[in-house]
């Protein structure tokens, strides 16, 4: 008996739908992406092998420029309680008005006198200008209350302090700096850098090798 025949159907498969699906979904993840900003404060950092990265949460940062000038920005969570911190600190006012200027302001780069005129001020016009930085010198080191009021402002949790100083800045802001952390207590801090890989089959490499192995769970 003759076997039956089975009709062979097309190979041929209309990709037409795949296609603009994927090209939706590449318009789409284009334009909900958010760009990095670009830094308010131009630094060139001194560069340093490291695989770890500074943190973007719950964090208080000292930039110091090329120019020796002292800037400080935190995260935004806590900027209401530090600047209320402050008032208590330096015994000063601010209205509620100026509570919302500050938590909108990107930096802090102007002795405490000159924080209100300052924070109202729009992104055009700080781009435009140039700032005379927080004070740091022995006789008015105001960053000292700065760092006292975020303390205070962080009680109960983690507070992550940075430093990020130009690799043109000299070492007697950076050692101010360094003092205005060490009147509050303060001996460990985060320095940023422009983080290098690690050279494959340096000490360090083998090192951060030996242990990941040691840490991988066993059959994998």
């Amino acid at each position: 008996m003759a076997r039956a025949k089975i009709k062979r159907g097309s190979t041929h498969v209309d990709m037409t739908a795949m296609c603009d699906v994927a090209f939706l979904l590449l318009t789409f993840f284009i334009l909900a992406a958010q760009f990095k900003p670009s830094e308010a404060i131009e630094v060139v950092t001194p560069s340093s092998v490291s695989n770890k990265h500074a943190p973007q949460k719950d964090f208080f940062n000292v930039t110091i420029d090329k120019d020796n000038k002292v800037y400080i920005d935190m995260d935004e969570g806590i900027k209401g309680d530090v600047l209320e911190e402050l008032a208590k600190e330096r015994n000063l006012k601010f209205s509620p008005d100026d509570i919302q200027a500050f938590k909108k302001a990107t930096f802090v780069g102007v002795p405490l006198s000159q924080l209100n005129q300052f924070t109202r001020l729009s992104a055009e016009q700080i781009s435009k200008q140039k700032f005379p930085g927080v004070p740091v010198d022995s006789t008015n080191n105001e960053l000292q209350a700065w760092i006292t009021a975020a303390v205070n402002a962080s009680l109960g949790h983690k507070l992550n302090f940075l430093i990020k100083g130009d690799d043109a800045s000299k070492y007697t802001t950076f050692s101010n700096v360094i003092d205005a952390f060490k009147k509050n207590d303060i001996y460990k801090y985060n320095l940023v850098t422009n983080a290098e890989e690690v050279p494959v089959g340096s000490e360090l490499y083998k090192k951060n090798m030996s242990g990941a192995a040691e840490t991988k769970p066993a059959g994998q």
